[in-house]
């Protein structure tokens, strides 16, 4: 562009625009040629050159930089491309319009600093999407696991699956992987409620990416731990989540759902005795017997008592404990929620 030529033997029709972008990218336009975008400013030029040569002499161009200066070209059908000589220094944009490209530039500066500093959290480069990076984290949770360090193994499984999901992504299959372990440390360390509910979100996921396999092979693992619950109460917690999990991932022909369904059914129908204060025992009291003032009232008093037992009186017997819990607190069936109860006509009949 550090030629200089005159322009009056160049006719003022076609002009072609060739903007420049941030990156270095030219994009192209005019007539005689479709706008394209272009890695470079020879590349932009060659296409301009090629519909220079298709008419048979030069052609005029204006090229407009990022920071808004425009330069009035002229490119021959060899490509040699010739600055304008106008007497007046080249144009500028508009200043908003120099604003709005500075401010452009800024918001791409922060955006690369913010990466770099971001880049320490990220996987060493080279790892096949990032697996190997994890390898030696998820070892050490294993570790802890089987030397039965659960809480140590549930902080450091906790911590990894954020910091994973934030580089890769909550769905990353690596991030599945480190988060299918933490389900394993959370129910470890005596959640199984939230374990069950960290598997059925891994086995979704997989569910959505098409991953059949396994999700099926994670959503076992949620089944599994939840029928070992035996606390009723929790388990109806936890069964929340898998019977949301089933109703997507059914099992072949239904089967993992229906089996579900029979499960949770069986807890609604298992009694669950409330909690009772202990019942009181009621201390007899010893009976005081009165005085025998002489032998004659002695001999009398049992004989009375002897005539009860012959005609059949009944004996006292000695006081029991008394339970002192409500009535209510009798084991009872387990009522379903009221979006789970069928239909009840409540009308009495005739």
């Amino acid at each position: 562009m550090s030629t200089m030529r005159e322009s009056a033997d160049v006719p003022a029709w076609p002009v072609y625009a060739l903007t420049v972008h941030d990156d270095g990218r030219v994009l192209a336009s005019g007539p005689l040629i479709e706008t394209s975008g272009h890695p470079t400013r020879a590349a932009a030029i060659e296409v301009v050159a090629g519909a220079a040569g298709r008419l048979g002499r030069s052609v005029r161009a204006t090229a407009s930089e990022p920071d808004g200066a425009v330069w009035p070209l002229i490119v021959s059908p060899d490509g040699e491309v010739s600055e304008v000589k106008t007497g007046r220094p080249r144009a500028a944009a508009p200043k908003k319009r120099q604003e709005k490209r500075a401010e452009k530039r800024r918001e791409k500066d922060r955006g690369r600093r913010a990466a770099k500093e971001g880049s320490a959290a990220a996987p060493r480069p080279g790892a096949p999407e990032g697996g190997e990076a994890y390898a030696e984290p998820l070892a050490q949770v294993t570790g802890h696991l089987d030397a039965g360090r659960t809480e140590e193994a549930q902080a450091l499984a906790t911590q990894l699956d954020t910091q994973v999901a934030g580089v890769l992504g909550v769905s990353h299959p690596v991030a599945l992987g480190v988060r299918e372990v933490r389900a394993r440390a959370t129910a470890e360390a005596g959640d199984p409620v939230a374990g069950i509910q960290l598997y059925r979100d891994v086995a979704e996921r997989w569910h959505y990416r098409g991953d059949a396999e396994q999700a099926e092979a994670v959503a076992g693992r949620a089944e599994k731990l939840w029928t070992g619950i035996t606390d009723v109460e929790r388990a109806l917690s936890a069964g929340v989540a898998v019977v949301r999990m089933r109703n997507q991932i059914p099992g072949e022909g239904g089967a993992a759902l229906a089996s579900v369904l029979a499960h949770r059914e069986r807890l609604l129908r298992t009694p669950v005795a409330e909690a009772a204060p202990e019942a009181t025992p009621v201390t007899p009291t010893p009976a005081t017997a009165a005085p025998v003032t002489d032998a004659g009232t002695a001999k009398g008093t049992e004989a009375v008592a002897g005539r009860g037992a012959a005609a059949g009186a009944e004996v006292p017997e000695p006081p029991v404990a008394v339970s002192s819990a409500p009535r209510s607190s009798r084991p009872r069936p387990r009522t379903a929620p009221s979006w789970e109860r069928p239909a009840v006509n409540a009308r009495k009949a005739g």
